[in-house]
């Protein structure tokens, strides 16, 4: 060890290693070397004296150091070096064996140290390699480990784009691997040496054949044993092959004894059986050995009549998912991704797209298990490079992706690219297209070599005319399609009219819906729901009808929904920044209506629930009308409303609705189909004359079609009403619409978390108009100036506001005084005899109100 290097480590604070022994057998023992690293966020340079001082921070994996920073109100976040240290203690052991580090992934670039020499690299943040460390380990000695780490953007490495963050650090497991000098390798793909097929089975026969790659130390004679353990822990058979090694790298090939009337692995009867496979010497010694999980099952994709599992005909729904939890970015433990796939499978769900990447073991693991249909696909999203390095890169993670995630038999497809055409045009960008054909009939070309036995995809965005021009779609086995009819483009009935132009078009090919979503901001709930606002009631109008669509059409094979969980996408702005709100539940896990009202399309468990039970505190005016909805896969649902029957109505695709009058207070709901029963609490303030507490305050959202409950918050913004006698609302003026697609604004609004308030606006009121009794009140305006029309000088817009006739705000310049979507509020203390009047007067351009509260003082 260097001088160098010593003096480097005397300068670290001093650690030592607690290894969580994981014993297989006889044969190899497997560590997680997950606890008690040490980490600094920048590049460090320890061949020279001047970093040795440096603070290092205590970390556990797994770990990212963006958990915080892409949630900011500063634009971009940390993509770039980052160092980890860990001490290996390893005892001398009596028989020589070899030691592997096995990363399960580190986003995006991974230089490997050990005592001071550099023993691997990898490139590419989503799959898995391994580091032969054998020849640098120091017995009875600390070995310091150093992963020099770095996320920053590569012009040669996937993903160059995406709608996600790209998380940096080690945040997936880390193993060592303790084996016999002969063993099953670990290639360079990151895989563990052994690839499981089933290329013959029906319900009558099972076959199993195994590609087992071992090295060894020297020539020798082996035995490769396997033993077959049903679902249900019974020995099926026992099997013994000799092979003859030579020194380094064998492949063996084996053909298993046939198991007759095989248990089928099926999404609703998903059995697993267990395959021991051992290396022993000829006495009978076990070398090495592994243990795999084995699912027989044959399936295929059709044209016309969409996807078959063990000749069964099975529409497949279900969603996809991104690894992503608040404060914890990507660096999820096993019992969270474990937890994500039971919730998936919880909705009924038999389909799941890993996108746009492959996930942690524990997801693929997990899938087998439950029984969920997956694809999966490299994280080759919206753009290439054209370089060589850039496609190479792209084919070794093919490959890793293939090898590694080989034996899952829950993975039915695999896919290499994401909407790629995405903002192209054939007229402007035709050479780009081309060139990204090309690069897809590559990808396509090793993806069949390296497994015949599964399916091929690209999933695309909605151009049809495009792809189809392009040569894109005729490239793989199976076409995807992600479409948003009813949130991006306008037609809430468009994607039935899309797929059969697609099938008109390209009637050869297999298809899958493998997005559609519509945002959904759990603070915002909407009695007048409208694309792109936001609500929760949106998102259900959209999920429905566009379920109605798929169900219609036989040769869709299945539909993925985007996404199972809201998460973390830097660049977003919408009601929340920094979130793409599409999942049908929240960044917490906490279930959407658009969850229970899947749960009741796909579940064949009895399903039944009263929409809305997390709206549980509402304002509404009288006058407005309240549907009561209830989710159920059942015939019919009856209800009740603070005990009195509001009568039994018949499920419409799953839906069962009411106008029932609720009333001030507490109101109880009691839905019941059959032996299902289910109750909630609802507690109202119904807004009329003479039944307002001013005390409490009235907060009203202008320019909004949405009730806006902040989290942890007890106050409620209204919806924006006109005026009627005895209660408040506008005199004039028309809601903020700058866009297509929908009420109000989506960006960012600064210095605010309640950006739904800010991002709505009134444009050119007259007045808004509050029957306040006589008192003195705290009347607080809220203004962001949001329209792009006016975000720089020469185009202002300056209006006067006065309260009950005296100007209080004059020569009033949002832009100018405190910039661009930056939330503002003033305060007033008024008194008055009766009424509030607040008056807009333009002086420049028209006027225009956020938001405004009203609260009696005394």
């Amino acid at each position: 060890m260097s001088r160098t290097f010593n003096r480097f480590i005397i300068g670290l604070t001093l650690f030592g290693s607690f290894f969580h022994f994981i014993a297989m057998g006889q044969g190899r023992i497997v560590r997680s070397i997950n606890e008690d690293w040490r980490f600094i966020k920048k590049d460090i340079n320890w061949e020279t004296s001047t970093e040795f001082s440096t603070r290092w921070e205590s970390v556990d994996l797994p770990h990212t150091w963006n958990t915080h920073d892409p949630f900011d109100e500063r634009p971009g976040y940390y993509r770039g070096i980052g160092w980890y240290a860990y001490q290996l203690n390893i005892t001398k052991p009596t028989t020589p064996k070899n030691y592997i580090l096995h990363f399960e992934a580190v986003n995006q670039e991974a230089e490997v140290m050990l005592n001071g020499k550099t023993v691997g690299k990898h490139l590419g943040g989503y799959t898995a390699f391994s580091i032969d460390i054998t020849k640098h380990v120091r017995f009875g000695e600390p070995n310091i480990l150093l992963v020099k780490v770095d996320n920053s953007h590569n012009e040669a490495i996937p993903p160059l784009k995406g709608d996600f963050n790209f998380y940096g650090g080690i945040y997936r497991d880390v193993w060592l691997y303790e084996v016999d000098r002969t063993h099953f390798n670990f290639s360079e793909f990151g895989d563990k040496g052994l690839f499981i097929s089933t290329p013959q089975v029906s319900k009558e026969k099972g076959l199993i054949t195994l590609k087992a790659n071992i090295k060894a130390h020297t020539n020798q004679s082996i035995v490769i044993a396997n033993k077959l353990f049903s679902p249900s822990g019974n020995l099926v058979f026992e099997d013994k092959q000799e092979r003859n090694l030579d020194q380094g790298e064998n492949e063996a090939s084996l053909i298993l004894p046939t198991v007759q009337q095989p248990e089928l692995w099926h999404p609703d009867s998903p059995h697993l059986y267990r395959l021991v496979t051992e290396i022993r010497d000829t006495n009978g010694k076990i070398l090495d050995n592994q243990t795999n999980q084995v699912g027989f099952r044959w399936f295929e994709f059709d044209a016309e009549k969409g996807f078959f599992i063990n000749g069964e005909h099975l529409k497949l729904m279900g969603t996809n998912r991104h690894q992503d939890f608040p404060g914890l970015g990507n660096a999820l433990s096993n019992d969270r991704h474990v937890s994500d796939v039971q919730l998936i499978k919880g909705m009924g769900s038999t389909f799941f797209r890993t996108a746009h990447y492959p996930q942690d073991p524990a997801v693929l693991d997990q899938a087998d298990r439950l029984g969920l249909v997956v694809t999966m696909e490299i994280p080759l999203d919206h753009d290439i490079t054209d370089s060589p390095e850039f496609l190479d890169n792209s084919k070794r993670m093919m490959q890793e992706m293939i090898r590694q995630n080989f034996n899952h038999p829950s993975v039915a497809v695999w896919a290499y690219m994401n909407e790629m055409l995405l903002g192209r045009n054939w007229d402007r960008d035709q050479a780009l297209i081309q060139k990204i054909v090309a690069q897809a009939k590559e990808l396509e070309a090793l993806t069949r070599a390296e497994d015949p036995s599964r399916f091929t995809m690209i999933p695309n965005h909605g151009a049809l005319d495009l792809y189809v021009k392009s040569g894109l779609t005729e490239i793989p086995m199976i076409v995807g399609w992600n479409l948003y009819y009813g949130w991006y483009e306008k037609d809430l009935s468009g994607a039935g009219a899309f797929l059969d132009a697609f099938r008109e078009k390209v009637p050869n090919k297999p298809v899958l819906i493998t997005e559609y979503g519509a945002g959904a901001d759990p603070r915002i709930r909407s009695l007048n729901p409208e694309r792109f606002d936001f609500s929760i009631e949106w998102q259900n109008i959209f999920h429905q009808q566009n379920l109605v669509e798929f169900m219609e059409r036989d040769f869709l094979a299945g539909a993925a929904i985007w996404n199972i969980a809201d998460f973390g996408s830097e660049g977003r702005q919408d009601a929340e920044p920094k979130i793409n709100s599409k999942g049908i539940v929240a960044k917490d896990r906490t279930p959407k209506d658009a969850f229970y009202l899947n749960q009741a399309w796909q579940s064949k468990k009895p399903v039944l629930k009263i929409a809305g039970m997390d709206w549980n505190k509402r304002m509404l005016h009288a006058q407005q009308t309240f549907p009561i909805q209830v989710f159920s896969n059942q015939t019919k649902v009856k209800l009740w409303l603070n005990g009195k029957s509001q009568g039994k109505k018949t499920t419409e695709d799953h839906i069962a609705t009411w106008n029932a009058p609720l009333q001030n207070g507490i109101n109880t709901l009691r839905a019941k189909a059959g032996s299902l029963e289910e109750t909630t609490q609802i507690e109202v303030e119904l807004i009329s004359a003479g039944n307002i507490n001013w005390a409490e305050g009235v907060h009203v959202n202008c320019g909004a079609n949405f009730f806006f409950n902040p989290e942890n918050e007890p106050v409620i913004w209204l919806s924006d009403e006109a005026y009627s006698t005895g209660t408040f609302g506008y005199n004039g003026g028309n809601e903020f619409r700058p866009r297509d697609r929908g009420i109000g604004s989506d960006m960012d609004v600064y210095c605010t978390n309640f950006d739904p308030v800010y991002q709505t606006n009134r444009v050119a009121p007259n007045a808004y108009q509050f029957d306040v009794p006589a008192g003195k009140y705290e009347v607080t305006l809220h203004w962001a100036e949001v329209d792009r029309k006016f975000e720089n000088a020469g185009n202002e817009r300056v209006f006067n506001v006065s309260i009950n006739g005296q100007t209080y705000f004059k020569q009033l310049n949002i832009a100018a005084t405190y910039g661009f979507r930056r939330a503002i509020s003033k305060s007033l203390a008024i008194e008055t005899e009766g009424g509030l009047a607040i008056d807009f007067e333009a002086i420049e351009n028209q006027p225009f109100i956020s938001a405004i509260e009203i609260r009696k003082l005394f």
